[in-house]
């Protein structure tokens, strides 16, 4: 075959292609919904929300979402009524070959149990109050605190950053976190916290250079406590720089 019919059947494979393509795309875009897949990241969380809650919220919030055609979707819609599902981030949308709208998004993270008057709520890792589940349970630090207001209040709020500060501390280091129980934030926004070890109380003080601190209280633990005895003291103090003040009981 000469160069010239060559190039010409090339053009023409490619010119059949595309219209196949663009065809392909009409009947897809007139194509009803066919479905709703959720693809959920939980990281190493335990389960708090599930793909149906994903969904059944969709359609919730978007009534006719099934009944509409493919070209109909539109996908900041879907991702702003996905967002109502307060336990997940960094949602995407998209529709599938096959017709079907496809979410995913990750699970938040929890990184403290908040007690706030008779309601409980996870902080995660964005600093965001969440509900808890009940199909899982996550193994996080207790925080509570001499709150004054709603959990929308400007005091609260400040209150909840001190918590969620120091709570995101402990989640990115194991050793740490080891050692604490509860965390516990006062008016004036300083946290003392209750050790898993031990019924003394340890004044953090506010939330400035927590690395020192912490490694502080880690050494005192591993060098003075045993020798003093684990009961011996009633407070332990971090607020100061580069000291560890004991009040015994």
């Amino acid at each position: 075959m000469k160069r010239p019919a060559k190039i010409a059947l090339i053009l023409s494979s490619i010119l059949l292609l595309a219209i196949l393509v663009l065809v392909a795309n009409v009947v897809r875009s007139r194509m009803q919904v066919r479905g709703i897949e959720v693809v959920l990241n939980y990281g190493d969380t335990p389960t708090l929300v599930d793909q149906k809650t994903v969904a059944d919220t969709l359609v919730a919030r978007i009534p006719d979402l099934l009944q509409k055609q493919v070209r109909q979707v539109d996908s900041r819609q879907v991702a702003n009524a996905a967002r109502h599902v307060p336990f997940i981030t960094n949602i995407s949308t998209s529709v599938s070959v096959s017709g079907k709208i496809v979410v995913t998004a990750d699970q938040r993270h929890p990184v403290a149990r908040l007690f706030f008057g008779d309601n409980e709520y996870y902080i995660d890792l964005e600093g965001k109050t969440i509900p808890t589940s009940d199909l899982g349970d996550c193994n996080v630090v207790v925080a509570t605190g001499d709150f004054h207001g709603r959990l929308s209040s400007d005091t609260t709020k400040a209150q909840l950053e001190a918590l969620w500060q120091v709570a995101l501390f402990l989640d990115s280091h194991a050793d740490y976190q080891s050692l604490v129980d509860q965390l516990h934030v006062q008016r004036n926004c300083e946290v003392l916290m209750v050790p898993k070890v031990g019924d003394q109380v340890i004044e953090l003080g506010d939330t400035t250079n927590l690395e020192n601190k912490f490694a502080d209280l880690l050494a005192f633990y591993r060098n003075g406590m045993p020798r003093a005895g684990w009961d011996a003291y009633s407070k332990i103090s971090l607020k100061f720089k580069d000291q560890v003040v004991c009040t015994k009981k």
